[in-house]
């Protein structure tokens, strides 16, 4: 008993202390499906974290609040590969581009 209470504290703590997934970009299922690739399986522990995180994040999203244009910059380049330093690629040209005309 004690051991299972232990055990649901760290878990509590983990979850808590951990960011929530950026959905900006992403439909609430693409959100679910790297967090539960990033928790590591498809328990139903991890898919209730997941909801927790994605829907929060969807929530916050459809507020209307102002865009992240730094964040979704740092995501793009991430989705294009290294960069070469002075030779930027398309991909890492037309990221730069979406920062410039970000509101």
């Amino acid at each position: 008993m004690r051991a299972m209470l232990i055990a649901g504290l760290a878990i509590f703590l983990v979850v808590v202390m951990m960011p929530p997934q950026k959905a900006q970009g992403e439909t609430l299922m693409q959100c679910m499906e790297k967090c539960i690739q990033y928790e590591g399986g498809n328990s139903a522990t991890n898919k209730a974290t997941c909801k927790n995180r994605c829907g929060a994040a969807a929530v916050k999203n459809q507020s209307g609040g102002k865009r992240d244009c730094m964040g979704e910059f740092k995501i793009c380049n991430q989705k294009c590969g290294k960069e070469k330093i002075g030779q930027p690629s398309p991909c890492h040209k037309q990221c730069k581009a979406g920062l410039r005309t970000c509101k």
